[in-house]
């Protein structure tokens, strides 16, 4: 009697243990799952505001109101939910960065976004040759076409801090016991894939990437948060600020700022790429190649991919 009872209480305080493939593959699958909610939300709020009040579309505010129904109404929350079942990684002591190494970081990250928004730019040049006209830039359509002091507050506080939770805390907790690498490599594809648009892709990407590493050497999601506060207020706030107002000293100022970051980005990386540590498992967990080959990740890629190409071909 004893050997069942005991038996029952370790059943009952041992629930057990998700499998590290289902780890992967329900990440991919709720991120799947919280892409077409935001674009279910996005599109039935469209279909009924043009039906019923066209005229509020055209209104600077809606853009911004869309984004926030659909992606911090909706798309968070169900994405909190859903994570929820999976386990989280095991992670160490938190630990801070001197005001000296958060700017080193603000300017590695300034740099190397616009790198690689150089590289997006080259590739969306090429296609636009290709296609015979120029692409619609979705993220300019929504800044220029938005009121500036909402697109500030949502672009500079709200989605900093959305993004973060989902990619920098959610998602990463769940797959540094994968190692360092892969969690930074799949969370900054994914973040980079969930901007759903070809010119953001790149830069996001390599910032996603960043932010991660950022995160798992300090523990501490504000750093990442702070970070993606003061790139996006540039990005979205100064940089139109000056190209509206047609500023030549601010067009001169951003110019030295860009080459300046770009140089100074790309002599730390080569000084300091070197000491990187990054952990990693005392065995693999999975096949490297299961990473991105599992069903939910795939599901996820295919959706996003699809819609990039689909703006591609018709915008």
């Amino acid at each position: 009697m004893d050997y069942y009872e005991n038996e029952l209480t370790q059943s009952v305080e041992e629930p057990k243990r998700m499998s590290d493939k289902k780890i992967l593959c329900y990440c991919g699958f709720f991120m799947a799952v919280t892409t077409i909610v935001v674009l279910a939300v996005q599109s039935v709020v469209l279909l009924v505001v043009n039906g019923f009040f066209p005229d509020m579309a055209e209104e600077g505010w809606f853009n911004v109101a869309l984004t926030v129904i659909s992606v911090l109404g909706s798309g968070l929350p169900i994405f909190l939910v859903l994570m929820k079942r999976i386990p989280k990684s095991e992670i160490g002591e938190k630990s801070r960065l001197s005001i000296g190494q958060f700017l080193g970081y603000f300017i590695v990250c300034a740099g190397a976004a616009y790198i690689t928004n150089i590289i997006g730019m080259y590739i969306s040049s090429f296609i636009e040759i290709i296609k015979g006209f120029k692409l619609e830039n979705p993220l300019e359509t929504f800044i220029f076409n938005s009121d500036m002091i909402l697109v500030i507050i949502y672009a500079s506080i709200i989605a900093p801090i959305v993004e973060e939770l989902i990619f920098r805390k959610i998602l990463l907790d769940k797959l540094r016991r994968f190692g360092d690498l892969p969690a930074i490599l799949i969370t900054g594809f994914a973040f980079g894939l969930f901007h759903l648009n070809l010119s953001q892709f790149f830069y996001a990407t390599v910032l996603g990437m960043i932010f991660a590493y950022i995160t798992i050497r300090t523990n501490r999601i504000i750093y990442a948060i702070l970070l993606h506060m003061m790139l996006n207020f540039v990005g979205s706030g100064i940089v139109p600020y000056i190209v509206v107002n047609e500023s030549i000293l601010g067009t001169i100022l951003v110019t030295i700022w860009s080459f300046g970051s770009m140089t100074i980005a790309s002599l730390l990386i080569i000084l300091k790429g070197r000491k990187i540590v990054l952990n990693k498992p005392n065995k693999p967990l999975v096949n490297r190649w299961y990473y991105i080959f599992n069903p939910g990740a795939l599901l996820f890629v295919i959706i996003c991919i699809g819609i990039i190409v689909f703006q591609v071909i018709y915008s």
